[in-house]
């Protein structure tokens, strides 16, 4: 976009597919959603024991830290390594996600399933406006940073700022679109 400053938006299957399952498996909390897909009994089994609910929660907390170093520059391996997940060590989350891979995959694939979903969100803000905006507000260039958005079909409320460098998103006009959040955004940062 610029020598300055660069804005990386992009849908990727990992983080889209921890949300699939734990929408399926009626795992989201508090912080997340709620009107989600698909329905919790996608599953047919009995997985909202606490336990399950954990290894969940830190295999999604584990992926974000994860992602977030690798954008930092640091080449972490990802945990969600499918169709066979072996990197996960808890056997009941790895039977669940093997047998939910071929599912999330299908959808993800279909030609309008959240493949193609995302690359019409990743071209949706007008990124250029928005920093041409903040730079009009403020009376000075913007300074050079570099963002990688990760945005997320559906699960979150609101965007998770894993560091300075990286923030998932869900897919939402109140944030993805909006100059407002975006300028705040820029104040606070550059």
């Amino acid at each position: 976009m610029n020598n300055s400053w660069t804005i990386c938006i992009s849908g990727e299957y990992d983080l889209n597919f921890l949300m699939f399952v734990a929408s399926a498996c009626g795992l989201l909390t508090d912080e997340f959603e709620e009107g989600v897909w698909p329905n919790s009994q996608f599953l047919n089994v009995e997985q909202s024991n606490e336990k399950f609910k954990e290894q969940w929660k830190e295999l999604w907390n584990q992926s974000i830290s994860k992602k977030g170093e690798r954008k930092r520059g640091n080449h972490q391996n990802l945990i969600i390594d499918p169709p066979h997940f072996s990197m996960i060590r808890e056997e009941d989350l790895k039977a669940v996600l093997i047998k939910m891979w071929p599912s999330f995959i299908k959808w993800w694939n279909m030609p309008a399933g959240g493949q193609i979903a995302m690359h019409y969100w990743e071209a949706k803000p007008d990124l250029l406006a928005f920093v041409q905006e903040f730079e009009s507000q403020v009376g000075r260039k913007i300074k050079p940073f570099r963002l990688d958005v990760d945005l997320v079909y559906t699960g979150l409320n609101e965007p998770i700022e894993v560091n300075e460098q990286f923030i998932i998103m869900p897919i939402k006009s109140e944030y993805l679109m909006k100059r407002d959040w975006w300028i705040k955004r820029f104040k606070e940062y550059y």
